[in-house]
């Protein structure tokens, strides 16, 4: 029994490990994120829409579905990417690097979001 605890411990540390070593700075948020176009997959809605951070601190989120172009705020909170929403309101996010130009966004531990296809400027249809 105490063989199964020793590696299921040394897996969750592995694994916890694995998610911190990954996980973006503040720093490295702002780098990743500011006057960028990306592509923004919310997992839960499986809706697919393209965002934009000014440095400023403008949002942009363009939902192709409505041909509508939302505009809201962002900033970082320590290690978080945070984001407004007109009806949900402030949202915060851990921001890991998946590789292949692939992040991941954790909102209290769950994946909420994939972002991908970082380009410089604002290349959202106006």
């Amino acid at each position: 029994m105490k063989v199964f605890k020793v590696i299921g411990f040394i897996l969750v540390s592995a694994i916890v490990n694995i998610y911190a070593s990954d996980t973006l700075s503040e720093q490295q948020i702002k780098d990743l994120f500011t006057n960028k176009t990306f592509d923004v997959l919310n997992t839960k809605k499986n809706k697919l829409l393209k965002g934009y951070d000014s440095a400023d601190g403008t949002h942009l989120i363009y939902v192709p579905k409505k041909d509508k172009l939302s505009k809201r705020k962002w900033w970082t909170n320590g290690d978080r990417h945070c984001t407004s929403h007109p009806k949900r309101g402030d949202s915060c996010k851990s921001i890991v690097n998946m590789g292949d130009g692939v992040y991941y966004g954790y909102t209290d531990g769950k994946h909420t979001h994939t972002l991908s296809d970082f380009k410089e400027g604002n290349q959202l249809k106006n």
